[in-house]
């Protein structure tokens, strides 16, 4: 039964989700991908890279819904560290731009695209990364996109710890309207690929990771759920495939 369900849950991660709207039918792929730091991966504990792809279709559509909310969960065993790292407040990368950061609180990036037909087909966009102020005793994480047509979208959202849940971290990002040219309607995501950078600072005698994982056999993944939700109040329950790489390997 446990690998029925297993192989039901796989064929959806690998098919997509698919959620009916008027118009069309949304589809959407997501995925992510840990890797352990190499000097680490025979310890009890690793620092990790994390990969988040994700893509958005509607073959039937000019384009697909658009997107306003993302809740992305992940396992528990991990944790993050950016409140030793340093770190960007909100408002000054709104008014400088990344140069308003201090240095060392890039934490990674990535690519995305958009489309806003029928004026714009696609648009392509460079996301960076950064390390946000805690919330509490929550890391926040700020997600920088520089678009090639159309004003800079700067996103926020907080890792909050769930020590009591089934999963150690809840990230929710809200998605403003997507704005492209003056006469194009605002524009849908189609894809995203961004990832977090496996790194660490010192502190004493210590080397602190910014994610720190148990080490896991290669290969390791975890099929767990979250949602996006659409322009409307459409909500898409997704499943997502977290697979850890660079571990040893088991028998």
């Amino acid at each position: 039964m446990r690998r029925t369900i297993l192989t039901c849950a796989c064929a959806l991660v690998a098919t997509g989700i698919v959620v009916s709207a008027a118009g069309g039918v949304t589809t959407q792929d997501v995925s992510f991908q840990g890797k352990y730091n190499k000097r680490d991966r025979h310890k009890a504990r690793a620092g990790l890279s994390l990969r988040t792809t994700f893509s958005i279709t509607d073959p039937g559509a000019p384009a697909p819904l658009q997107l306003d909310r993302t809740t992305l969960r992940f396992p528990k065993g991990s944790v993050v560290n950016g409140r030793y790292f340093p770190q960007c407040k909100l408002t000054a990368i709104q008014a400088k731009g990344p140069r308003g950061c201090p240095k060392g609180s890039r934490i990674g990036g990535g690519t995305a695209r958009g489309a806003a037909p029928p004026i714009v087909d696609s648009v392509a966009a460079k996301v960076t990364l950064f390390n946000g102020v805690p919330v509490g005793h929550d890391s926040t994480l700020i997600i920088y996109s520089l678009p090639d047509l159309g004003p800079v979208i700067t996103l926020s959202g907080v890792l909050k710890s769930n020590r009591s849940g089934r999963y150690g971290y809840v990230l929710d990002v809200n998605v403003p309207p997507i704005k492209t040219l003056p006469s194009a309607p605002d524009a849908s995501v189609t894809f995203f690929d961004a990832t977090v950078n496996n790194l660490s600072v010192r502190r004493g005698h210590r080397r602190i990771n910014y994610i720190d994982a148990p080490v896991l056999c290669n290969g390791t993944y975890f099929l767990l759920d979250g949602a996006f939700t659409y322009r409307g109040g459409i909500v898409n329950p997704v499943l997502e495939r977290f697979t850890l790489n660079g571990g040893p390997r088991c028998p």
